[in-house]
C-alpha cells in the first residue's frame, strides 16, 4: 500500500513536471517575464543610411529607452536587435531569418526600403511573425500579421496628381522614377489618375538604382515644357537631380518631392538649390512645430536617442511614432501578451490620438495606420505647409481637421 502511495506521488510529480515543461514550450517567442525582444533589418549603410540610422537609433531606441526608464510595459523592458542590409533585398532576407530563427524576436518592427521589405514578406508571413509598420509604401493587405505604416505610395501619387490638377490647374505633368517596384508604384497609379482627368504623363524618365549621373533625364524632362515633375527617388539621386536641374538652368517647372525626399536632410544635400521645391509631407515639422506631442518627441530624443546626430528630422520622428504605437498595443494586450493577443489589441484601436497625425484606427480588415498628407514648399531651407491635411475619398480631395 505504501509502495502504491509512493508511485502515485511520483506520478503526480512527473505530471506536474511535464505540465511545467509544456507551459515553458508554449511561452511566446521573444517574451520573458521581464523583457520582450523586437528588431528588424534596416539600412545602416548604402543610400538610405541616414533614414535608417535616425529611424532606429534616435526614433525606436529613443522612445524605448524612455519607456524602459519607467519600468517598461506591464513589467517588461523592450529589448532590440538590428542588422544592416545596406538597402539590399538579399541581405534583408538573411537578416530576417537570423532575427526569427536565432534571435527569436517577438516581431519585426519598422524595417525599411521597398525592395528589402518586400523580399521578406513571404518568409515572415509563412512563419507567422508580425511585420509591423515597415518604412515603405507598397500596399500590403490581407495578412493578419502585417500592419502597414504611412500613406501607400499609390495613394500618395494619386493625392499629389489630384492636387496639382484640381487645385493648381496643372496639365503638363511629368515624372522621374527609380526603375524598380518603388518607382512603379508611383508611376502607374499616377498615370491612371491622370487619365481620369483626360491627361497623361507628358514625360516619364527612369534611372537605375545607384545612378550618379542624371543629366540626360534632366535634359529630356526640361525639354518637355512641364508645369510640374514628380520626383520619385532616394535622397542621393534626388539631390543629384536638383543640382543638375540647377546647373542646366531649368526654371518655371515645379519639382515635387515624394517619399523620403520630403525632409530637410535631402534639401541640405543639394547645397542650397532646393528652394521652392514642393512635396507631400506625412509628418509635422519635427524642428519647428510647437505641438505638445512633437515637443515631447524632441525632448525624449535628446535624452534617450543613441545617435551622435540628434537633429530632429522626419525619420527619427517616424521611428519614435511607431515605437509609441507599438507600446500602445503592448499596453492593451496586457501582462500575458502573445503575438495573437497583441494583434487583437492593435485591431481594437479606434481614433487613437497621437498629436502628430490624424487619429489612428485599425480593425480586423484594416491594418493601415495612415492614408493622408499635406502639401509643403521649401522656404528658406525648410518644408513649410501650403495646404492642410488631405486625403482622397472616391477620387475626391477631402480636407481633414
Amino acid at each position: 500500500m505504501q509502495k502504491l502511495r509512493y508511485l502515485s506521488t511520483f506520478g503526480l510529480i512527473v505530471l506536474v513536471a511535464l505540465f511545467l515543461t509544456v507551459s515553458d514550450v508554449k511561452a511566446e517567442v521573444g517574451v520573458t517575464d521581464t523583457s520582450i525582444l523586437v528588431g528588424c533589418s534596416n539600412s545602416f549603410s548604402g543610400p538610405l543610411v541616414y533614414p535608417g540610422t535616425q529611424l532606429v537609433n534616435n526614433g525606436l531606441k529613443g522612445y524605448f529607452g524612455y519607456i524602459n526608464a519607467q519600468g517598461g510595459v506591464n513589467g517588461r523592458k523592450i529589448l532590440t536587435q538590428f542588422y544592416d542590409d545596406g538597402y539590399k533585398p538579399q541581405n534583408a532576407v538573411a537578416n530576417s531569418k537570423r532575427l526569427v530563427e536565432q534571435d527569436k524576436v517577438f516581431a519585426i518592427l519598422a524595417s525599411q526600403g521597398t525592395g528589402p521589405v518586400m523580399a521578406t514578406v513571404k518568409y515572415l508571413t509563412q512563419n507567422k511573425v508580425p511585420l509591423l509598420f515597415p518604412f515603405q509604401g507598397v500596399p500590403l493587405s490581407g495578412q493578419k500579421t502585417i500592419f502597414t505604416s504611412f500613406t501607400p505610395y499609390p495613394n500618395q501619387s494619386e493625392l499629389v496628381v489630384t492636387w496639382l490638377v484640381k487645385v493648381k490647374g496643372f496639365k503638363r505633368i511629368g515624372i522621374l522614377y527609380q526603375d524598380d517596384k518603388y518607382g512603379y508604384t508611383f508611376r502607374d497609379p499616377g498615370q491612371k489618375m491622370l487619365q481620369k482627368f483626360g491627361l497623361k504623363w507628358v514625360a516619364a524618365e527612369s534611372y537605375k538604382r545607384g545612378a550618379k549621373d542624371l543629366s540626360a533625364q534632366v535634359a529630356k524632362l526640361r525639354k518637355a515644357n512641364l508645369d510640374a515633375v514628380l520626383l520619385v527617388a532616394t535622397p542621393p539621386p534626388g539631390a543629384t537631380f536638383l543640382k543638375e536641374a540647377h546647373k542646366q538652368g531649368w526654371k518655371n517647372t515645379r519639382i515635387i518631392s515624394s517619399g523620403p525626399l520630403t525632409d530637410e536632410k535631402y534639401i541640405n544635400l543639394t547645397g542650397g538649390v532646393g528652394e521652392g521645391v514642393w512635396g507631400l509631407s506625412l509628418w509635422p515639422d519635427p524642428v519647428h512645430s510647437q505641438d505638445p506631442a512633437v515637443v515631447e518627441y524632441r525632448e525624449i530624443m535628446q535624452k534617450y536617442g543613441k545617435d551622435r546626430d540628434k537633429t530632429p528630422n522626419r525619420y527619427s520622428l517616424y521611428g519614435y511614432f511607431y515605437a509609441k504605437l507599438f507600446v500602445e498595443g503592448l499596453k492593451r494586450a496586457g501582462k500575458n501578451v502573445t503575438r495573437e493577443s497583441f494583434i487583437a489589441a492593435l485591431e481594437g484601436i479606434k481614433d487613437w490620438e497621437s498629436g502628430m497625425i490624424p487619429p489612428v484606427s485599425f480593425s480586423g480588415t484594416n491594418h493601415l495606420t495612415q492614408n493622408s498628407g499635406f502639401m509643403v514648399e521649401v522656404q528658406q531651407g525648410v518644408f513649410r505647409p501650403i495646404s492642410g491635411w488631405l486625403t482622397l475619398k472616391e477620387g475626391t480631395l477631402v480636407p481633414l481637421k
